[in-house]
């Protein structure tokens, strides 16, 4: 799933209803056109994470909901403690369904897992509801097998954890983000709080709303690619959890600053 899908969800998750207009307003302020956001909320109505109980109206459904749950707990896998429990995952699918077996790779690399042996996926977090509901979403019950337990011939060093989760590349799109976050949102986010008594409240908030949700995709971009493990599996130089915190306080910052008197505040509060 694209971060903007993922955001919509999460705004989705904030009310009732949406109307597609309302998200339309949102994220052409964003860049985003009416034909894109549509695009999404269909997919979204097609993976069965919203329902349109009236035309042009969007609520979330139970299957989204436990999505937006297993993101909003993946940032607490930093400060928990791993007692050295694996969680593997075996998939098998005849030839004939090769697309079904690579759209349930893709989303199990997403959600965390490494890739250990061909069809081996591996991870020190059990991942529970989320895998329970991916095998749900691709009907996957009889082509998988999940293992849990200690590794008693093998253990997988902080070195083979780099290469089976793409460590260096994580921390190229990590330091990256840094990079635009202090070169292009920064100074964005002074300009727009040192403005604030200049713009009506309704436009600043709107401002900030749009900040929130441009920083926020930024940080959802990297819990796509952050398998967030635990200290003994990372390398000594790790930075990206102190990145992602910094970027995360940020976000905090905008929130604070969103008015609460505002129609953006239900989102965020």
């Amino acid at each position: 799933m694209l971060s903007v899908e993922k955001q919509m969800l999460f705004l989705l998750s904030k009310t009732d209803q949406l109307q597609s207009q309302d998200l339309i307003r949102i994220y052409e302020k964003r860049g985003y056109s009416a034909p894109y956001i549509r695009n999404g909320l269909s997919k979204l109505k097609k993976e069965q994470y919203v329902d349109s109980p009236t035309r042009s109206t969007y609520s979330i459904t139970e299957s989204g909901r436990t999505y937006i749950r297993s993101i909003n707990r993946k940032p607490t896998l930093y400060s928990t403690y791993w007692e050295g429990t694996w969680h593997l995952v075996l998939i098998s699918f005849p030839e004939s369904e090769r697309k079904r077996r690579d759209q349930l790779r893709a989303d199990l690399l997403q959600t965390g897992l490494g890739l250990l042996y061909s069809g081996v996926y591996v991870s020190p977090w059990p991942y529970e509801e989320e895998l329970s509901e991916l095998f749900h979403k691709h009907n996957a019950g009889q082509n998988v097998t999940v293992f849990t337990g200690k590794l008693d011939h093998g253990e997988i060093t902080s070195q083979e954890a780099e290469e089976i989760w793409s460590l260096k590349e994580v921390t190229r799109v990590y330091e990256q983000k840094l990079h635009w976050y202090e070169e292009h949102f920064e100074p964005l986010l002074q300009d727009t709080l040192d403005n604030r008594s200049s713009v009506s409240l309704e436009v600043y908030a709107l401002e900030m709303f749009v900040l929130f949700l441009t920083l926020g995709e930024a940080i959802n971009e990297l819990y796509l690619i952050d398998p967030m493990l635990p200290p003994q599996l990372l390398p000594d130089n790790w930075r990206c959890r102190d990145i992602l915190q910094q970027l995360s306080v940020v976000l905090t910052t905008i929130i604070d600053a969103i008015p609460s008197e505002s129609d953006y505040a239900r989102f965020v509060k």
